[in-house]
């Protein structure tokens, strides 16, 4: 490389921005404060607090930002300060409605009497099942009814009497155990014994009757049952009167004492229509099956479900469960509105479900008690957080969603059941559901429901964008300061001595990729805080150091850096070609990031070579041929046409046919941080000029031959300086990035100790110009309107070859011979 130009080095102060600890006002952690809220986001929160503050419909919040930004740390502060202010919510109970128990009554309550209320009638029951025994079997109440059942049993006699007149000779009546209680049944006299009807077929077999008199009994008894009908219809009309008026004496002497408990219950839960109508209802069902006071299951059992609902079998406790009250949302211990965080929004947790309860014989229940709130309910009157994408992945969610924000009203169904679990006919009401939705997603998943759902902004009007990155300034550094002290505090580490606060802070600002800059990723910098607490304890240390956390640092690299070691095996082994030494023509090293996760990526030298000939084709990208280029990387390449028109083609046409390839490159190429590296390539194959191979280049270029910056800049340069030390380092060898990208340089110590001593360069240039005397130790050449570019540059040796391509083009198009001019 001739010394006659100056070349664009990076000034080792440049190379990376250090944080003095001594200029840290304090000696470890343990002198500052923990940090209260968050680091920076100013924007945000101040988002943050108007959606909060503003009680209107629409102004639900959608948290943009990515994860360990502090979003939910945010989120969680001004949600608890809102909590203390604000009124609790209400409680939801649901009751059954006795009358129609598919349509469950819906009680809303004050604070806390959702749970009174449950008590109060279980309270009520309880006292009932001790005191309604006791008048149902007073002796009063006995004496009345026994005169009664007596009065009505003689009655019954003179009417058998009257229908055995009816019989004689040949027939008789007997009672038969029928499901509603016992029935009056005709049958025949036979050797003065009664025999059920059914039975004469088996007496005809054995011959003790003939023929005759089967057909004779069989005969009379529909005569008999003609004329015995209304006798019998008499005898079951007075059984259900004496019954009836049994059941009214009963219930008469129950109810002073029954609306005597329910009202005293009453009493406490003032005088809302909704909850006095419910305690009316639960008196006059109370009155109205006042006999399952006094059942057993071995009553029951006898009486079967004339009077006990098959439900209820096998389980006195069962025979009130309709008199139970299901606390839907219970908000008895809060002292303020609700804040809930579902960290599993499924359909099933955020609208509730119906689910059957199972019972005796395969039997499922399905009523008021199967009802389950899902976290739309449990937040009515205050806030429901969660992830946009687990909730939005479920396609029912968001349809759902938007009706529930849009009126205020939310369903509960059954939803999922088996076809062994139906959910029955029960219809509860809607809820009201007045709700702030607070949902946490990124930006793209933001873009897609505004751009696909017009309401979307509409029902979320307020968006608070969380930013990845921070301004580096006094107030943030000491705000980084604060958090890692209050890690410390929290997880109970050892503290970390200045120093080490000063390697976190230099972290910070690789992670954000400006040295102006702090990464707003606190999740990050609290892993590595947790990694050098642990080796501190290897190495028995008392506090946290720089060494400590910069261990932490190569350890977290090394376990996920697997990939980047078997890349430069193959370097190594020559199965992947790279070369650090020596020049090749139209080839050069470009740069490239393999990301191997979302939080790890490396940079790799990558060869770019370049094929020029005359033709009409253009600068073709063998990538986008074969459908390995994104957008991106394509539009790179085309750029280059433009470069070329603009630089040599102002007095003839480009008669080009050019091919660049990144070689050995088998899986999909993004971004256009290689166009300058191929520009050169490219150039270098028109020149016929040998490319520095020591020398790697990175930045995108405009039209103009302007390099623009590129991210991954710091891995893109480590990563050549690798495959350098690994085949040697020459004193040659150096990276070319666009001027734009010092600004974001924090490269590694080993680095910049290389390029102290001199055996490695960082160059920055701000045009393609500026890199030739670089890569060629040639002037790019400067364009004169008189002469053009001077001949022995790079420009003038192009411009020649593309000169040449011209006029052969020309004259091959037209047929005329070509001399060649000795002078190119």
């Amino acid at each position: 490389m001739s010394d006659a130009f100056t070349v664009p080095k990076v000034p080792i102060e440049k190379l990376r921005w250090r944080c003095d600890p001594s200029r840290l006002p304090f000696e470890t952690t343990d002198d500052l404060t923990p940090l209260e809220g968050i680091v920076g986001q100013e924007r945000a929160q101040k988002a943050l607090t108007l959606g909060v503050e503003i009680d209107k419909s629409g102004y639900n919040i959608y948290v943009c930002g990515m994860v360990g930004t502090g979003r939910m740390t945010a989120v969680q502060q001004i949600l608890e300060a809102r909590r203390q202010v604000g009124p609790p919510a209400p409680d939801f109970c649901y009751v059954s409605r006795f009358q129609q128990p598919e349509h469950p009554r819906l009680l809303i309550l004050p604070t806390g009497q959702g749970r009174a209320l449950k008590q109060a009638m279980e309270g009520v029951l309880k006292d009932l099942k001790r005191e309604v025994p006791r008048v149902l079997t007073s002796e009063g109440l006995r004496q009345r009814t026994k005169t009664r059942m007596q009065e009505a049993q003689r009655r019954e006699a003179r009417l058998c009497e009257q229908l055995e007149a009816k019989l004689v000779p040949d027939f008789g009546l007997f009672w038969h155990q029928a499901d509603a209680g016992p029935e009056p049944e005709l049958a025949p006299l036979v050797d003065g014994q009664l025999v059920p009807l059914p039975e004469l077929d088996q007496r005809l077999e054995a011959g003790t009757i003939s023929v005759d008199q089967y057909r004779h009994f069989h005969a009379r008894h529909r005569t008999l049952m003609v004329e015995c009908s209304h006798g019998f219809e008499d005898i079951r009309r007075l059984r259900r009167e004496a019954e009836e008026e049994i059941h009214k004496l009963e219930r008469a002497h129950v109810r002073p004492l029954i609306e005597k408990r329910v009202q005293e219950a009453a009493a406490d839960f003032g005088t809302e229509t909704d909850i006095q109508d419910y305690f009316r209802d639960v008196v006059e069902a109370l009155i109205e099956h006042s006999e399952r006071f006094i059942a057993t299951p071995s009553t029951m059992d006898k009486e079967g479900p004339a009077n006990v609902s098959i439900s209820h079998l096998g389980d006195e406790e069962d025979a009130f469960h309709e008199y139970q009250v299901n606390v839907l949302i219970d908000n008895a211990d809060a002292d303020g509105p609700p804040v809930i965080f579902e960290t599993a929004p499924t359909y099933r947790n955020l609208f509730g479900s119906i689910e059957p309860v199972p019972e005796y014989g395969g039997i499922w229940r399905v009523d008021f008690s199967c009802i389950r709130p899902g976290s739309l309910h449990r937040a009515h009157g205050g806030y429901l957080v969660f992830n946009a994408l687990d909730a939005l992945g479920d396609p029912m969610v968001w349809p759902v969603l938007k009706r529930v924000l849009r009126y205020g009203q939310a369903d509960i169904q059954a939803h999922d059941h088996s076809a062994f679990m139906p959910a029955g006919g029960l219809k509860p009401g809607p809820l009201p559901c007045h709700v702030k939705v607070i949902m946490l997603g990124d930006e793209e998943l933001y873009e897609a429901l505004a751009f696909d759902d017009e309401s979307f902004t509409r029902l979320f009007k307020v968006k608070a964008d969380f930013d990845t990155v921070l301004p580096r300034h006094a107030g943030t550094i000491a705000q980084y300061a604060d958090f890692i002290r209050r890690v410390c505090d929290e997880e109970q580490l050892r503290p970390c001595e200045r120093s080490a606060v000063a390697a976190l802070l230099e972290y910070g600002v690789r992670l954000a990729g400006r040295q102006n800059k702090l990464s707003a990723r606190l999740e990050h910098i609290a892993d590595v805080i947790r990694e050098a607490d642990y080796w501190a304890g290897k190495w028995g240390e008392v506090m946290v150091t720089r060494e400590l956390v910069e261990c932490a640092l190569r350890e977290r690299e090394t376990r996920v850096n697997m990939a980047q070691e078997q890349l430069r095996e193959l370097i190594d082994e020559e199965l992947l070609l790279v070369s650090s030494h020596g020049t090749a023509i139209g080839q050069v090293n470009g740069l490239v990031i393999y990301e191997t996760s979302a939080d790890y990526g490396f940079g790799c030298p990558v060869r770019i070579t370049a094929s020029t000939t005359m033709g009409d084709a253009g600068v073709v990208n063998i990538e986008r041929e074969v459908e390995l280029s994104d957008a991106t990387h394509s539009k790179g390449v085309l750029i280059l046409s433009g470069y070329l028109r603009n630089m040599y083609a102002y007095d003839k046409p480009l008669a080009l046919s050019a091919s660049l390839c990144v070689e050995q490159s088998y899986e999909g190429i993004s971004g256009d941080s290689a166009s300058a590296a191929e520009c050169y390539a490219l150039l270098s194959s028109l020149a016929g000029l040998p490319v520095e191979q020591g020398i790697a280049i990175t930045g995108s270029v405009n039209q103009k031959g302007v390099l623009q910056a590129v991210s991954g800049i710091n891995e893109k340069i480590e990563g050549f300086f690798d495959v350098c030390c690994q085949q040697g380092l020459t004193g040659l060898q150096g990276v070319v990035i666009p001027t734009p990208n010092i600004a974001d340089l924090m490269l590694r110590d080993d680095v910049i100790e290389a390029v102290a001593v001199g055996t490695f360069h960082v160059y920055a240039i701000q045009t393609l110009d500026e890199g030739w005397p670089i890569l060629t130790g040639l002037s790019a050449g400067v364009w004169q309107p008189d002469i053009g570019y001077p001949a022995e540059s790079v420009n003038g040796r192009v411009e020649a070859q593309l000169r040449r391509f011209a006029e052969q083009w020309y004259a091959l198009r037209n047929g005329l011979p070509y001399q060649h001019d000795p002078s190119y």
